[in-house]
């Protein structure tokens, strides 16, 4: 389901770690156990970095998406009373099953199998393996295990959502991901960290399985509380990508030699929002500000395959979002905030909310009209049997596509 704009944006300064750093919730066991005095400082190498001048796209425009298209699968999610979808937030894909973080009961998760066949909907509670302030999902991929994070805790389930095991968390931290030999966890400021002195204004941490922390990067010190999304950690097989709000780095980091690099630097100079409006402490003066002035923002929402990547602007005085592709090969770039396509080939897909392997992943509601894809040469005979007879009650549809050289 598409949120609007503002609904899309976040305020997600709440409770996720933040506090008086005067006072630490951690014990001196837990402090112990990080053995901070042998973390290492991570400092970003910009000798790979690329500059994405992203300048052209700074005004509302058209762009043709349908001939970017190579290929589109459709799985559409099985509805039940128990598997009603709700605003999806977050998708996990794996070879066996679908995890959606979704706005049921303030965030919760649903699992489906690779059919769009209906398996659980995680209990909400407090209870042993209940779901309860849910900030996050990742799938480890070696032990088979997923993977949720809920204040101070990774909650550990079997792909079928049986409950496992928890582990309560040394610090506070927003997003994560799993490696073979830890975790990497992503901080926004005010993050309740000051038990780690020195180290409390570094956002990024990179641990063993037992949370010992090896390494920090990402120096980033309060600048104020306005709005944030919901996921700064982009894991698709072993390129791990993290951004930062309103700071137009894209960072890699390569497990294998424990190296962050500054990958990629977006460049919208001509309108990029002045620094001074990340000064304000409430999300009304920022949206305010914001919708009377014609600036562009980017919150850090990224996502990345094999061959192409996406980045998106913000912008609440025109009321649009800019959407961006970049072949990787070629360093060409197509986009705007309005895609053109023919509705009787292509579903509205253009803003993807997750990727897997070399496909990036949209939702669509289904619509009344049988025929509509009939004679679309994108979508499989099998495929449009799977969405034949839905309605606007069914549950969404995911939209599987990869795009082609450009």
């Amino acid at each position: 389901m598409q949120k609007s704009l503002l609904s899309f944006l976040l305020i997600t300064f709440f409770a996720c770690g933040s506090g008086d750093k005067k006072e630490s919730r951690y014990t001196e066991g837990q402090i112990s156990s990080l053995q901070l005095d042998s973390t290492k400082i991570l400092m970003a190498k910009t000798d790979s970095m690329i500059i994405i001048d992203l300048n052209p796209f700074l005004h509302r425009q058209h762009f043709d998406f349908e001939t970017m298209v190579k290929e589109i699968k459709l799985i559409p999610l099985e509805t039940t009373d128990e598997s009603l979808v709700d605003d999806i937030y977050k998708i996990v894909v794996t070879d066996s099953n679908i995890y959606i973080m979704d706005d049921f009961k303030g965030r919760g998760l649903i699992i489906f199998d690779r059919e769009g066949k209906f398996v659980k909907r995680m209990s909400h509670g407090q209870g042993p393996g209940e779901l309860n302030r849910l900030y996050d999902i990742a799938y480890d991929t070696e032990k088979n295990e997923l993977i949720t994070y809920q204040h101070s805790f990774l909650l550990f389930f079997t792909p079928s959502g049986k409950y496992i095991r928890q582990m309560k968390l040394p610090f506070g931290f927003f997003n994560f991901t799993i490696l073979p030999n830890g975790y990497i966890f992503k901080a926004l400021d005010s993050q309740g960290n000051g038990h780690l002195g020195t180290l409390e204004d570094y956002t990024l941490f990179i641990t063993d399985k037992k949370f010992k922390l090896k390494s920090v990067g990402m120096y980033y010190p309060p600048k104020g509380k306005v709005i944030t999304d919901y996921d700064y950690i982009y894991s698709n097989n072993k390129n791990i990508h993290i951004t930062q709000p309103y700071n137009d780095t894209i960072y890699e980091y390569i497990n294998e030699i424990g190296q962050l690099n500054a990958k990629y630097v977006l460049n919208y100079s001509k309108k990029k929002l002045p620094d001074n409006y990340l000064n304000y402490n409430s999300f009304a003066d920022f949206d305010k500000l914001t919708r009377q002035n014609d600036y562009y923002f980017y919150i850090g929402r990224y996502r990345d395959t094999k061959t192409h990547h996406v980045f998106f602007l913000e912008n609440s005085y025109l009321g649009t979002r800019t959407v961006i592709y970049r072949d990787k090969r070629s360093g060409n770039m197509r986009g705007g905030t309005d895609a053109d396509f023919n509705v009787n080939e292509i579903p509205p897909i253009a803003f993807p909310i997750g990727v897997f392997n070399n496909y990036f992943i949209s939702s669509i509601l289904p619509i009344k009209n049988d025929s509509i894809f009939l004679n679309s040469s994108f979508i499989s005979s099998d495929d449009k049997l799977k969405i034949k007879g839905l309605t606007e009650e069914n549950n969404p549809v995911l939209v599987f596509f990869q795009l082609k050289d450009f």
